[in-house]
């Protein structure tokens, strides 16, 4: 059976190992891991299906926002990710997390249609207030779907159970193989809203007993038809159900934004978008990051724009609850310092991805640069074109260099950097 699979050798010699100290538990083990992993393909091969239905279904609907911009950026984006750019839109950045829930809250209350959240996890006990609203519309007849990755809260999804809200887990299959977990953390209400951000944040950040920064993303507009289209694709995958989507009527705004929404799917990843991206640099690159790990792709690039004198500034948190992973980001961020970036560990927790190209574009959203996720996630990109965008995040890159310590020495790293470097 491993012959026939033709596996990769490393993973053949792991197996015969194992199977040379196990005998028969060993062999078992083997079958059970080969049936997880052929379930799991039928899964994805399930997921292709849907979203291919779901592209007739939209091409015969009203929605119809491409924007043709002499870009090649949101060219090549909606050409790998069939991303619509769009330029009737209003949007918010919210640092406070208070402020960013007070806001959900009262649009869950003006909900008229349907509710659908795709989380990874949330916190619980800060989940109360949104978790009594959102059973509230449901209560008056308002659809809600709440689709999650990882949340492990029992009592909490049979309350919402209970009240009926469908509640559904987006992938059962996690023991081996890639992991496709979905970390897209969006919010669509009545596809007129639509909200980007981390509701699994803990209490002390909310509070402000760490030094945390936050952003929090709202949209309306005609970009929310892109993130409420790709929520229903996802919606239909967990439930296996089919879910009718109407594009609805939206308003014109003023001084209207540029933004592009790209969303990657089983068959491609975010790699490419964010190479893509980097790659159009003249003047400066500001990244500023939750976690540091790239591909071998985007570290390369990110040199190559060192060395032609490109002003590369990157900041990582010096506070995480991932600390393998802290380590090892710290390790890639010494890499560049040694050949002339400007690096940062800011002296908090960072609780977003944001990365600015020539003070023209932001890109922010639910991904991170980490290749585990680049790679084996479902994630989003929020492209933003806009002067408001840039100074936004720019000012938050100054806010967090005054709070932050410059790696001035990188000609070395510590024992665990290297190891967790390596580890990752």
């Amino acid at each position: 059976m491993l012959i026939l699979e033709r596996d990769k050798p490393r993973n053949m010699i792991i197996w015969l190992i194992i199977f040379l100290f196990t005998s028969i538990i060993g062999g078992l083990i083997y079958l059970m891991f080969r049936l997880i992993i052929y379930k799991k393909k039928q899964t994805l091969q399930t997921k292709q299906w849907e979203d291919d239905i779901f592209a007739n279904l939209i091409d015969n609907q009203i929605f119809k926002n491409d924007v043709d911009l002499n870009d090649d950026l949101f060219t090549f984006n909606k050409m790998a990710y069939n991303a619509s750019t769009t330029t009737n839109n209003s949007y918010d950045l919210m640092e406070s997390y208070n402020k960013f829930k007070e806001s959900l809250i009262k649009d869950i209350q003006s909900a008229n249609n349907y509710i659908i959240f795709e989380v990874t996890k949330v916190n619980a006990k800060d989940f109360e207030n949104i978790k009594a609203a959102l059973i509230k519309k449901a209560s008056e007849g308002v659809i809600i779907k709440f689709v999650y990755d990882r949340l492990n809260n029992f009592k909490l999804i049979k309350e919402m159970k209970n009240a009926g809200i469908r509640v559904v887990r987006f992938s059962k299959f996690y023991a081996v193989g890639k992991i496709y977990s979905n970390i897209r953390n969006c919010i669509c209400i009545d596809g007129e809203i639509a909200y980007i951000s981390n509701l699994d944040v803990r209490q002390g950040e909310i509070n402000g007993k760490n030094d945390v920064l936050h952003t929090h993303l709202k949209f309306k507009g005609d970009v929310v038809q892109s993130i409420d289209v790709a929520m229903h694709q996802d919606v239909i995958f967990a439930t296996n159900k089919f879910l009718e989507y109407t594009a609805p009527k939206q308003e014109n705004f003023a001084n209207a934004s540029v933004i592009q929404y790209a969303t990657n799917h089983l068959n491609n990843n975010m790699e490419l978008l964010l190479i893509k991206a980097i790659s159009k640099a003249v003047k400066s690159i500001n990244l500023q990051l939750e976690e540091f790990i790239p591909t071998e792709s985007i570290m390369a690039l990110l040199k190559f724009a060192i060395n032609s004198n490109i002003n590369v500034n990157l900041m990582v948190p010096l506070k995480t609850n991932k600390h393998s992973k802290y380590f090892a980001s710290r390790a890639y961020a010494k890499e560049l310092a040694l050949i002339g970036a400007n690096v940062y560990l800011y002296d908090g927790f960072i609780r977003f991805n944001a990365i600015t190209i020539d003070d023209k574009y932001v890109l922010c959203g639910s991904y991170t640069l980490d290749r585990e996720h680049i790679t084996n996630s479902l994630q989003n990109v929020v492209i933003i074109q806009d002067g408001k965008a840039v100074n936004y995040f720019n000012k938050l890159f100054d806010f967090g260099i005054e709070n932050s310590y410059k790696i001035a020495n990188a000609k070395y790293m510590l024992m665990r950097e290297k190891f967790f470097k390596n580890f990752v």
